[in-house]
């Protein structure tokens, strides 16, 4: 769902590494270029280990990251239709069927501590930072909360719409660094397209605008829930395609519903970047 991510075995390279390897294989324009670096591997009783670091190198929980480690664990007969993958201390459960991958990525907090953020977080008070957000626009707010990563879901614009190029980048890297947030935080813009249809816009901390976000989803997704006091199922339209988030009531666990594709394999040369005894067992290749 636009997402995309070089993927490497946990085994090809020292995981000490694997910041630096982010920073150097997820460039766009000097490198193989991507939304952040997954390292994938097989565990005991068919199942998985996923790590995931951003563009610049910060380690974070990736819903679409899931979702691509699923399909590559199954393509390589790591696992069977049903398994877990230990991502960030959490063990997902997954699915795949003929067409999607489902993972259930836990429940949504909004408490001030597992955000985590300083400022008071809970779904009746949201956040607002008036300072940051002056301008054309006016008093913008949103809400802080974490679905594995930490996220900042903003309310709708007037007119149910997305903010222009200008509101969007500067509103969202200011945002992104604010000093409230402990371990800086994404942003999701969002707008109501219909009943159980939401559209959103992505600035992803340590990557910027990105066009697909599982987490972000499903952080959207938990505040049209809660929102509307209801559970079930609604449709997040990102950029780069649609993923389906579901739960019982906006508490609950929640399941996301979605794509993946392998695009190409091949092979990076990192001897100018590192000493080709640290990168791993056979040699200074890097299979992707």
């Amino acid at each position: 769902m636009g997402n995309d991510f070089p993927l490497i075995h946990l085994d090809a390279i020292d995981e000490r590494l694997l910041p630096e390897l982010a920073i150097i294989l997820a460039e766009r324009h000097f490198s193989i270029g991507g939304d952040g670096l997954l390292a994938v591997g097989p565990m005991p009783g068919r199942n998985m280990r996923l790590r995931m670091f951003n563009p610049d190198g910060s380690e974070d929980f990736c819903g679409n990251g899931l979702r691509c480690a699923a399909m590559h664990g199954k393509n390589q007969s790591w696992v069977d239709q049903k398994f877990t993958i230990e991502h960030r201390g959490n063990l997902v459960p997954c699915e795949i069927d003929a067409e999607t991958i489902i993972t259930e990525i836990g429940k949504a907090s909004y408490k001030a501590e597992d955000v985590p953020v300083r400022f008071r977080s809970r779904p009746d008070l949201t956040f607002q930072r008036p300072a940051i957000y002056s301008g054309t626009e006016g008093r913008l707010t949103g809400s802080a909360l974490t679905t594995g990563s930490t996220h900042t879901v903003m309310q709708p614009l007037p007119g149910n719409r997305l903010p222009d190029d200008e509101v969007f980048r500067n509103v969202s890297s200011k945002l992104e660094n604010d000093p409230q947030f402990l371990i800086r935080t994404s942003v999701i813009w969002r707008r109501q397209v219909t009943n159980g249809v939401i559209q959103i816009r992505i600035w992803e901390r340590g990557a910027g605008e990105t066009i697909g976000c599982g987490t972000g989803s499903a952080a959207a997704a938990i505040e049209y829930f809660r929102e509307n006091d209801r559970g079930g199922t609604v449709e997040v339209r990102n950029p780069g395609g649609i993923v389906w988030v579901s739960v019982d009531n906006w508490e609950s666990v929640i399941s996301v519903r979605g794509h993946a594709a392998e695009l190409y394999r091949g092979s990076i040369n990192l001897e100018d970047r590192f000493n080709p005894n640290t990168l791993g067992k056979a040699s200074n290749l890097i299979s992707v």
